[in-house]
């Protein structure tokens, strides 16, 4: 394992947030921006890519005039959303599975992706939205 090379040493370590292992510095790639790194090692990134590409491979292409199916918003609302290289639309795409469920906006894929895609979160989410005034 990697972690056993730097055992010893004192080097600043991260964990990826994929393969949950302790890894140096180096194995993570800039995120976007270049400020910070990404959160999961260059590995586990290459991995999500691939993944990514595969699910993009059998997507149909994104529908004339699409809008979100989440937030309901056009192209033109949601154009740039993603930095000005990651184009309007994501290939919204199950991580285990690798099937490819639809184009999103990318605020919206990124919520998915931040709730881990686990509906019983989703669901607390909607629970405690209704229940704010309480």
């Amino acid at each position: 394992m990697i972690n056993e090379l730097f055992e010893g040493l004192k080097v600043d370590t991260k964990r990826c947030a994929k393969c949950k292992q302790d890894l140096p510095l180096y194995m993570f790639g800039k995120a976007s921006g270049g400020n910070y790194l990404r959160g999961e090692c260059k590995k586990c990134g290459r991995e999500i890519c691939k993944s990514r590409e595969k699910a993009k491979a059998v997507a149909s292409a994104v529908p004339t005039n699409h809008i979100c199916p989440i937030c309901l918003r056009e192209e033109g609302a949601v154009k740039d959303r993603g930095g000005k290289k990651s184009g309007t639309w994501c290939c919204d795409h199950n991580h285990v599975s690798e099937k490819f469920r639809g184009w999103l906006c990318h605020d919206c894929n990124r919520g998915i992706g931040n709730l881990g895609e686990d509906i019983a979160r989703f669901q607390r989410a909607i629970e405690y939205l209704t229940n704010e005034n309480r």
